[in-house]
């Protein structure tokens, strides 16, 4: 996908936009300090009780590759009020069935070890004592998804004891409240009308064509003064 030659200078602007991930999608952690430990229990596999894996619904300003996801979350401090309990984190994105209102169709989904995820407590509790972490992972391979369409991602704790503490994907504060739950029993996803959840995405906005068009015009001038 690289041009060469006289327009090697279009590929150079190219290659360091796509160093710089900018902020895709914002839906960080609850502005209200209250409220932090409340959200929705979402496992990466089937348990006893807090049997969900939960999906929150996002929509892009334009075609972009996503790169970097972030999200916070505490322990249901059953036991623990920190991470003892999980080993690791799934990300994955989802299409949406033809409503819009739940995932259909898993486009690609990664998995990280706790360590991996750079967890990192925010200094805030909740009213049980459950410490809120930030986590924040790179992707494998950059994900590209159209602009202006709905989405879906899902974030879900690997653990080390299904009887143990489960995870609860931290409320960010109210943007749309539709998301959905994964019920394992049933093994189908339920559409819900209630809190949003707590992400960010960053990665690169893709040029439109007459942005394109643009930089070819630019990459030929520099090709041309170059020349002279």
């Amino acid at each position: 996908m690289r041009m060469m030659g006289g327009l090697g200078f279009v590929a150079v602007i190219a290659a360091g936009a796509a160093c710089d991930a900018a902020e895709l999608y914002s839906q960080p952690t609850t502005s209200n300090d209250a409220n932090v430990g409340l959200g929705w229990f979402s496992h990466a596999a089937p348990r006893p009780t807090r049997n969900f894996k939960h999906a929150d619904d996002f929509v892009l300003a334009q075609t972009s590759t996503i790169e970097r996801v972030t999200w916070w979350g505490t322990s249901e401090n059953l036991v623990h009020a920190d991470l003892t309990n999980f080993t690791g984190f799934a990300v994955e994105f989802w299409s949406p069935n033809a409503a819009g209102s739940k995932p259909e169709t898993i486009i690609v989904g990664d998995a990280f070890t706790l360590p991996e995820t750079n967890a990192t407590a925010t200094g805030r509790v909740s009213s049980t004592g459950a410490i809120e972490y930030r986590h924040s992972v790179d992707l494998a391979a950059p994900v590209e998804l159209d602009g202006g369409a709905t989405w879906f991602i899902s974030i879900s704790a690997f653990f080390f004891d299904e009887t143990g503490d489960a995870w609860q994907w931290q409320d960010a504060d109210n943007v749309n409240q539709l998301s959905s739950s994964y019920d394992y029993s049933r093994d189908r996803w339920q559409g819900l009308f209630d809190t949003d959840s707590a992400f960010v995405l960053e990665g690169t906005a893709v040029p439109g064509p007459g942005a394109a068009a643009l930089a070819g015009c630019a990459g030929l001038l520099g090709a041309r003064r170059r020349r002279l």
